[in-house]
C-alpha cells in the first residue's frame, strides 16, 4: 500500500532536476482551488503545434492556440477560431470570428493567412501542415520559391479568406483545418521572439498564456479568458507510481492514464476515474464469408467489465443472431488489432486472458485496413467496418481516462486526447 507521506529519499530522487533550478516549496504545496495541476510524463520537445510530436507538445500547444475548426467529443465538425466555414466547388470561405490573442491584440484575416502559410516554409517546414494544405491551389509553387505569395490563399473582406482548393472540397478538408497541425498561430510570435519565441512569445488565441518552463520539472499557465482555473501547472513525472504519490499527498488534480494503467489502481482511485469520450466506437467487427468461426465463449458484459475494471459498460449485451450460434467443426477466432490503439488491445489482451482459444495478431494500422478491406482475416476490433460483408458487435466508446482529485462533470478532451483546461474547474 503506498503511504500518505513522502519518503524523503524519493522526494529528493523525484524533483532533483526541479531543486537545481528552483525553489522546490513552489512545487510542493498543495494545489488551491484555483490551480490546476497535471501530471505529464515527458518533457515538451516543441510546442509549435505544426511541429507537435508528444503528448506534452499537444497539451500545451492545444490549450495555447485554436484551430479555425474543432472536432467535437461525437466527432462532428463545429466553429473554433472560425465563426462558420462553407464550401462551393472547390472554393473555401472562412468567417472569423471577433478574437483577441492573449496580449490583448485583434485577430484579423490577415494574420489568419499568414498563419496558415508560417508552417509551411523555413525554419518550421512542417510536413503535417504540407500534407494537410497540399490540396491549396500554388502550395507547390511556394514552398519550391517560385512564388511569393500562396495563390489559393485569399483575404476577401474584413473578417473573411477564401481558400481556393485543386479540386472540390468536401467534409475532409475541413477536418484538415481541425488538425491541431494548422492551428493559428501568429507569425509575429516567430518574428518578435526569435530562436526563443516558445519561451517567450507563445501567444496564441486560446486563452492561456506561459509563464514559466522549467525544462524537465515543469509548465505553468495563466488565463486571460474565457473559463477554466485562473492557473494550470503541467508537472513531469518519471512515471505512474510517483505521479500516484503526488496524488494521493494532493499535489496533483489530474493524471492521463493508458488503459492497460487501471490495473495499478486502488479501488479508491478507480473510483475517481472518469472516460472521457473521444469519436467513435470500438467494435469487433467480423467477417460473414467466413462461415466457421467460433465467437468468444464469453459474455459482453463480462468482458467489457474485465477489460475497464467496471470503468466503462458494454454498448452491446449480445451478440447478433446471425453469428450468434457456434458451428460445427468450426475453427478458433483469430482478432486482429491496431497496435497502437490503447484501448483496442487492453480488450485483445483481456480476451486472450479470459478465452485462450482466442487468437490475438497485433499489427498496423495500414496492414489491417488493407487485409480487411480484402476480407483475408476473420475479425478485427476497430472504430470503422472495413469488411466488403461484415459485422459490427458495438463494445465499447473510444474514450480517453483520466484521473481527477474531484468530480470533472464537464470535462472533454481534444485530439491527441489533450484535456481542455476551459473544461475543468
Amino acid at each position: 500500500m503506498r503511504g500518505r507521506m513522502w519518503p524523503w529519499l524519493l522526494l529528493v530522487l523525484a524533483f532533483l532536476p526541479a531543486l537545481l533550478i528552483q525553489e522546490p516549496k513552489t512545487k510542493l504545496q498543495p494545489v488551491s482551488s484555483h490551480v490546476f495541476t497535471e501530471a505529464i510524463f515527458q518533457n515538451p520537445n516543441n510546442l509549435d503545434p505544426a511541429l507537435a510530436s508528444n503528448a506534452a507538445d499537444w497539451q500545451v500547444a492545444s490549450n495555447i492556440f485554436q484551430t479555425l475548426l474543432d472536432i467535437s467529443p461525437t466527432g462532428s465538425i463545429v466553429p473554433g477560431l472560425a465563426s462558420s466555414v462553407t464550401y462551393r466547388g472547390n472554393i473555401v470561405t472562412i468567417e472569423l470570428r471577433h478574437e483577441t490573442l492573449a496580449n490583448g491584440v485583434e485577430v484579423t484575416p490577415d494574420m489568419v493567412a499568414e498563419a496558415l502559410v508560417r508552417p509551411l516554409v523555413a525554419p518550421v517546414n512542417s510536413q503535417a501542415a504540407r500534407s494537410l494544405l497540399s490540396q491549396v491551389v500554388g502550395v507547390k509553387r511556394f514552398e519550391e520559391g517560385k512564388t511569393k505569395y500562396l495563390q489559393g490563399i485569399q483575404v476577401t473582406g474584413p473578417n473573411s479568406l477564401e481558400l481556393t482548393l485543386k479540386q472540390p472540397a468536401g467534409p475532409g478538408f475541413l477536418r484538415n483545418l481541425a488538425n491541431p497541425a494548422l492551428a493559428i498561430v501568429p507569425a509575429s510570435d516567430q518574428r518578435q521572439g526569435g530562436d526563443n519565441w516558445q519561451f517567450t512569445n507563445l501567444i496564441g488565441t486560446g486563452g492561456y498564456t506561459l509563464t514559466q518552463w522549467t525544462p524537465d520539472a515543469s509548465l505553468s499557465f495563466s488565463k486571460v479568458s474565457g473559463q477554466g482555473p485562473q492557473a494550470v501547472n503541467l508537472i513531469v513525472y518519471s512515471g505512474l507510481s510517483q505521479a500516484l504519490l503526488a496524488y494521493e499527498n494532493h499535489l496533483v488534480n489530474a493524471i492521463p492514464l493508458q488503459p492497460d494503467q487501471l490495473k495499478q489502481l486502488t479501488r479508491s482511485e478507480l473510483a475517481h476515474v472518469e472516460p472521457l469520450n473521444v469519436p467513435g466506437d470500438l467494435s469487433l467487427y467480423v467477417n460473414t464469408t467466413q462461415k466457421k468461426l467460433a465467437l468468444p465463449e464469453i459474455s459482453l458484459t463480462r468482458w467489457v467489465h474485465a477489460a475497464f475494471f467496471g470503468r466503462l459498460s458494454p454498448l452491446s449485451r449480445q451478440y447478433p443472431s446471425s453469428i450468434q450460434s457456434k458451428p460445427p467443426q468450426s475453427v478458433s477466432l483469430t482478432v486482429w488489432v491496431n497496435q497502437n490503439n490503447a484501448e483496442a488491445m487492453q480488450l485483445a489482451s483481456t480476451l486472450k486472458t479470459i478465452d485462450p482459444h482466442v487468437i490475438i495478431q497485433a499489427t498496423t494500422s495500414t496492414n489491417l485496413s488493407q487485409m480487411a478491406h480484402a476480407g483475408k482475416i476473420s475479425a478485427y476490433l476497430g472504430i470503422i467496418n472495413q469488411f466488403p460483408h461484415g459485422v459490427g458487435i458495438p463494445l465499447v466508446p473510444d474514450v480517453s481516462f483520466w484521473l481527477f482529485s474531484h468530480p470533472v462533470s464537464h470535462a472533454i478532451v481534444m485530439e491527441h486526447d489533450v484535456l481542455s483546461w476551459h473544461s475543468v474547474p
